[in-house]
């Protein structure tokens, strides 16, 4: 009879695959709760008309860029040796997709912290105040959510996110509506004015980016890819 030859079979890749990911996950969980924190120092930082706190938002960003890229390393090692497919595969592009809409919020976190030196030492119209302050609450709301339903791979997490943007909405709303009382040609107001139109823009942009984490873990979770949302970022 002919001698069948045996081959060893390949050692599991899975516990490999799956300690990897979990790093991953873990790395992840962490940018955003840097992100969270550099939403708050920032906030914080233009209601206290704080230079030493805004300072810190501009030197912590690098973290926030150095961990991003590392977790945008370690995608691609995972791709590069474990051939992951379906669901793991995705969850690797979604990765890919939350890196960047963190790292995309901390550094509007940035900008923030630069209206702060510019309107220095001005201090904030209390109502204007009140608003702000809220949408800072607002944003760290709803990235905090974000970052749950993609750890806990929950929809009925994501999906929440699309109603509490409407609050961080109409914060936007009446931002705007307080600056148009404003009423005045001084060209000191209307740079104030200008400053804090922008300080208000940042944040809602960070409740976008949160919205496109939740829509993308709903991808991962689904399968079915995020149609008609209205949010576009850059």
């Amino acid at each position: 009879m002919d001698q069948i030859d045996v081959y060893p079979m390949p050692e599991p890749r899975r516990p490999a695959l799956d300690d990897a990911l979990d790093l991953m996950r873990a790395n992840v969980i962490r940018l955003g709760a840097l992100t969270c924190e550099a939403v708050g120092r920032g906030t914080q930082a233009l209601l206290d008309r704080d230079l030493a706190g805004a300072e810190h938002v501009l030197e912590h960003d690098q973290v926030v860029d150095d961990l991003a890229a590392e977790i945008e390393m370690q995608c691609s090692d995972i791709i590069a040796t474990q051939a992951p497919v379906a669901k793991d595969l995705r969850r690797l592009l979604v990765t890919l997709r939350v890196v960047h809409e963190l790292e995309r919020s901390a550094d509007l976190m940035v900008n923030v912290a630069k209206a702060t030196r510019r309107m220095y030492p001005n201090e904030l119209d209390p109502k204007i105040r009140g608003i702000i302050d809220q949408m800072g609450n607002q944003a760290i709301a709803e990235l905090r959510l974000a970052i749950d339903a993609y750890a806990d791979e929950s929809v009925e997490q994501a999906s929440a996110l699309a109603d509490m943007d409407e609050a961080m909405d109409e914060l936007t709303k009446s931002l705007f509506r307080q600056i148009f009382t404003w009423g005045t040609s001084e060209e000191a107001t209307l740079q104030a004015a200008v400053q804090t139109a922008l300080v208000g823009r940042h944040f809602e942009r960070i409740a976008d980016h949160a919205v496109t984490i939740a829509e993308r873990t709903k991808y991962l979770v689904t399968g079915e890819t995020p149609r008609g949302s209205r949010h576009s970022h850059t």
